[in-house]
């Protein structure tokens, strides 16, 4: 059962790296933690109120519909630079 009583809603993608979704199915509480994070940033961008329990992690599939390509954005990194003296 949903909490929409049959009424539809609106459902946000979150793109998680893999290796760094194994590390957060280790620890309940850590998983727990940063969906809190993710949601309340969502909240903040999009200007909506999102309950922030009764959330689902997908089993047995990646996502719902279809998925377009993310574009991951580098940011420039320091040089590091030894100066002589």
């Amino acid at each position: 059962p949903n909490s929409t009583g049959g009424r539809g809603c609106t459902a946000y993608d979150v793109v998680v790296n893999s290796g760094f979704f194994r590390t957060l199915q280790a620890d309940p509480l850590y998983l727990e933690f940063f969906l809190t994070v993710a949601m309340e940033g969502l909240s903040e961008k999009y200007g909506v109120d999102l309950e922030l329990t009764g959330w689902r992690v997908l089993r047995n599939r990646k996502f719902l519909g279809s998925i377009s390509a993310q574009n991951i954005r580098a940011r420039p990194r320091p040089h590091i630079q030894e100066l002589p003296g």
